[in-house]
Formats: structure tokens, sequence, C-alpha cells
């Protein structure tokens, strides 16, 4: 537990310095510097923050998101799920609405940006939607079990690891919203690290039912790590013990198809491929356990 509290206040140091730094060091040039000068393990982390500032900067302009393009398809790109993420911390924030600001971008990546709305409002709003569990009116209903997973995921942060009083914050929810709230724990989870065997099979034991939903939030979270080439011990082993599963072979449910990539409607894709994950990872706890 002592492990996850200190990876929590590193992601949250992380961050903040990162916001100081652009704040006083507008240029690129030298916040690319910065930026890669954090150790692997979390420099995602200082990716995210350091889009929420720039979109946060471009929307005081006029609403321009060129800069953020420009960093998100460029220099970023290995770090895309934070990005997003990001993105999405810059839109709740101001309350701005969803579609007006991400209907340019690409839509298989909405839903992060729908997950960083929800940890923010997690973190910042917590009277609001964890207290009165209030779903915000700045978001299309289609995506809001995706911002129900960045509203779980906060919950690892807020309530500082504390394994029971996560559980019990998420069984206060409607039945209907609690599988997106384990999803974004698994993310939580799996990318923080610090867990121990023992923590992490206590977590998928008090996830019940939703245990397939954790499995699917580590997956994404390594998926997140391959992609930024910062994969770590801790991740991989998250999914080792919760299904069995190495690095390698949750990537291979971690892939966007072919079928939903080309064929989706908005943001129903994103539904459509935890589906496809989640049975995948079923089939597979089945299988190894003679289910």
């Amino acid at each position: 537990m002592q492990e996850v509290s200190e990876n929590i206040e590193k992601i949250k140091s992380i961050f903040l310095n990162t916001q100081l730094f652009y704040a006083t060091n507008g240029s690129m040039k030298y916040l690319l510097e910065y930026l890669e000068k954090i150790p692997a393990t979390f420099r995602s982390i200082a990716y995210e923050s350091a889009s929420m500032s720039i979109a946060l900067k471009g929307f005081e302009n006029s609403m321009d998101t060129t800069e953020w393009q420009s960093f998100a398809n460029g220099p970023a790109k290995a770090h895309q799920a934070q990005l997003y993420i990001g993105l999405g911390w810059a839109i709740a924030k101001l309350n701005l609405p969803f579609l007006s600001v991400v209907e340019k971008l690409d839509r298989l990546l909405h839903f992060r940006v729908a997950d960083g709305c929800g940890y923010y409002d997690g973190s910042f709003r917590q009277r609001q939607s964890v207290m009165s569990q209030q779903l915000p009116v700045y978001l299309p209903v289609a995506i809001l079990s995706l911002y129900d997973e960045g509203l779980g995921r906060s919950l690892l942060y807020t309530c500082n690891a504390d394994i029971d009083k996560i559980k019990k914050t998420i069984e206060t929810f409607s039945a209907k919203r609690q599988a997106a709230l384990w999803r974004g724990m698994g993310i939580a989870v799996g990318y923080v690290g610090g867990c121990t065997d023992k923590l992490l099979k206590n977590i998928f034991d008090y996830a019940g039912e939703h245990g397939v939903q954790l499995a699917c939030g580590a997956a994404l979270a390594a998926k997140s790590r391959m992609d930024a080439n910062s994969m770590t011990t801790d991740t991989d082993r998250c999914s080792r013990l919760w299904f069995t599963l190495a690095g390698e072979a949750v990537k291979m449910f971690s892939v966007i198809p072919e079928d939903v990539a080309t064929n989706y409607d908005r943001e129903d894709f994103y539904n459509c491929w935890i589906k496809q994950i989640e049975e995948g990872l079923t089939e597979r706890f089945r299988a190894e356990n003679n289910l």
C-alpha cells in the first residue's frame, strides 16, 4: 500500500511541476526538452499535464486547438492516450460542450477525452460527481460510460489507494455504472503500480462480478504503456495475476479490430471494442481455469 501511495504522490508532483514549467517557459522547444527528462515510468503523465495546459491556452485564445493538435500529432504522439485525457481535463475544467471541441479530432480517441473529463470531475468536483453522483451536462449521453471510466480511475487517487473505501464508494453508485467504474480502477491500478500480489488479489476479489472489467482496464493501461515504450514489471504482473496474461498477450486484446474501427457511429465503437476485449479475457480466463 505504501508504494502505491508513493507512486501516486510522484504522479501528482510530475503533473503539477509540468504545469508550472509550462506557465513560466511557454516555448515548445523547452517544454519538449523538459518532458523528455522525466523518468520514463511516468513520463506520459508529464505529457498529459502539458496537453491540458496547451489546450487551456488554446481555448482562451478563441477556442484555437491548432497548437494542441500539432503537439498531439507530432512530437508527443507516442503518449497519445494521455494527450487525449489531458484534453478532457481542459474541457471539464471549463465546462465546454464536448462535441464542439472534439468534432475535428480522431473519433477513435474520443473515449480517452471523456475519460479525462471523468477523472477531472472525480478529482476536483467530488461533491457533485461522487457524493451526489450527478452526470455532467457538457457530455453526450452516448459516452457517459466512458466518463465513468475516468471517474473510477480517479478513486485510486482521491481515496489514496484505500481499497475498502474505494469498494464502498463504487457500491453507492447504481448497478449500471459500476462496471465502467471498475474498468477505470483497472486502468489506474495497472498504470500506477506498486501493488503487492496480495493487494492485487484483494482488488480482484472486491470487484466481484466486475473482475473482467477490472482486467480490461489493466489491458488498456498496458496498451498505453506499450505505445509509450514504458512498460513496467508492475503493469505486466497486474495482468498476469488477474488473468494470467503477459503484456504481449494483453496487446492482442487491445488492438482495435478493423470491423470496429471502420464501422462505428460516433462513440459507440468504443463500447464494441470494450465488449470484444472483455469477451476475449473471459474466454481466456475460463480456459485457463477449466470453467
